[in-house]
């Protein structure tokens, strides 16, 4: 199956002529915003958006307007982190009490938990990579750069960049033929990159602050989980192994976390395997399939998973999140 196929679906993709079909389009494929133009009768935009695995890539095209993410707009659900590309004009970002000034090539980064305002230029253009702030997407000291502009060439920006604007003209090239598999390998690198690009920022800037050992490790351990899910191999001994500690040692480490080996990884599977069965784009996968690639080998268990998380069957999940019928 191509990512094409796996990635896209035709609802995350919109060409707008008006204000008020912008902010719907923005709500549905980036996150709820207020937006104001001072020309609404001439305002156009499009914006589509491609899903890879927990992580998305949205680009977006615009006349000048001003989008503000208010207390409002913020919910209790998980937060992302939103690493924006500017590939022409000029944008402002707004959060934290800080503000950031970007130009083609350079990035910017902003939290979808706290409001943030971004006025943009004529001829605005970008790609916005958005993935979670838990986990594989995690970060301690992150929230110091919220709002900073991330120079275009300077330390890890270009390869950023390059990742970001490649994954984009990989997806969008017809016929291309990438594969589902590449698609979200290289999500999870972007995202691990980013991780790499906050730590080098906070260095040259003195904000990286002596780290953990432990903390290191765990997410090293959470690293690797993500990485192998697919393998129904993963297990405790070998993630030990990969880890070069005794399996008693990681079993204490993620403790202090209030947290079991086991259980990560069977959470962490079954994230994956609801996001791919809410997935509009994975609607003709086999549920056999969605569990056999996060390696859930037995049938029956991942039924019973499913709908001790969800209250229902896999199928049953699958139809209410596409379809919204019970």
């Amino acid at each position: 199956m191509d990512a094409d196929d796996e990635v896209r679906d035709p609802r995350d993709a919109r060409d707008v002529r008006d204000v008020q079909a912008w902010r719907g389009a923005v709500t549905g494929a980036l996150l709820p915003f207020h937006v104001e133009c001072s020309a609404p009768e001439r305002f156009r935009g499009s914006i589509r958006r491609r899903r890879l695995g927990d992580a998305s890539l949205i680009a977006m095209t615009s006349r000048p307007h001003r989008a503000v993410r208010a207390a409002e707009h913020i919910d209790d659900g998980p937060a992302d982190y939103l690493l924006s590309l500017q590939l022409a004009g000029t944008a402002q970002f707004r959060q934290d009490d800080r503000l950031a000034r970007v130009g083609p090539g350079d990035l910017v980064f902003y939290d979808s938990s706290r409001p943030v305002e971004i006025v943009s230029g004529e001829g605005y253009r970008s790609l916005c990579f958005r993935f979670p702030t838990d986990g594989l997407g995690g970060h301690r000291r992150a929230g110091e750069l919220t709002a900073t502009t991330l120079d275009a060439a300077h330390g890890l920006a270009p390869a950023v960049a390059g990742l970001l604007t490649g994954l984009h003209e990989g997806l969008e090239r017809p016929g291309g033929g990438v594969r589902s598999e590449g698609v979200l390998a290289a999500a999870r690198h972007a995202t691990e990159l980013a991780r790499t690009l906050f730590d080098d920022e906070l260095a040259r800037r003195g904000l990286l602050g002596t780290p953990d050992p432990h903390e290191e490790l765990r997410a090293r351990i959470d690293r690797h989980i993500d990485e192998h899910l697919a393998d129904p191999g993963l297990s405790p001994r070998a993630v030990a192994a990969a880890m070069f500690v005794s399996t008693r040692h990681l079993h204490a480490l993620l403790a202090e976390d209030g947290r079991t080996v086991a259980g990560t990884i069977r959470e962490r599977r079954l994230e994956r395997c609801l996001a791919d069965l809410a997935d509009p784009g994975q609607a003709h996968t086999p549920v056999s399939a969605v569990a056999l690639r996060w390696g859930f080998t037995n049938a029956t268990r991942f039924g019973q998973l499913v709908k001790a998380a969800t209250g229902r069957t896999p199928v049953a999940y699958r139809r209410v999140m596409l379809d919204g019928t019970a």
